[in-house]
């Protein structure tokens, strides 16, 4: 097993407890991310860390010229007000943990910046293919969110 971090970083035009409301509510991610077919509910509970949705989450990611789906469990867990984590089992050994957080512009008061941290994990030979298509999903999602929350 291999592992490789990323982060992505963007402001967005909206308070902190907004953006992380967006983030955690993946039916709402359609047309964001490049891959996401839909994103179905089966899930809620509460625990110590805090409220967590699971998700049940189809993509047709590509490899080369050829698209492929599939069907993989996402639980998103809200850690504070203004924080969240994911994790996704995208295929047998193949994992993605996220920690998000969103902080507040001194001026304007109702701004954000956001923060993501993603550490995925998988096989030696996936985890190359495994980050650059997270990253591009991510990143994708990332640079739309500004204009989606205006």
């Amino acid at each position: 097993m291999a592992s490789r971090t990323f982060e992505l970083t963007t402001a967005v035009p909206v308070a902190p407890e907004a953006v992380i409301d967006f983030l955690e509510d993946l039916g709402r991610h359609r047309g964001l991310r490049p891959f996401l077919v839909s994103a179905d509910v089966v899930a809620r509970g509460h625990d110590a860390v805090g409220p967590w949705t699971q998700w049940r989450v189809t993509e047709r990611p590509k490899l080369g010229p050829f698209r492929y789906r599939i069907t993989f469990p996402a639980r998103m867990h809200r850690t504070s007000a203004t924080s969240m984590s994911g994790d996704v089992r995208a295929a047998p050994g193949c994992s993605l943990r996220t920690t998000t957080e969103a902080t507040a512009h001194p001026a304007p008061a109702s701004a954000s910046t956001v923060h993501e941290v993603t550490v995925v994990t998988a096989p030696r030979l996936l985890i190359g293919y495994m980050t650059r298509q997270a990253q591009l999903a991510h990143a994708r999602t990332f640079s739309l969110l500004p204009r989606e929350l205006a």
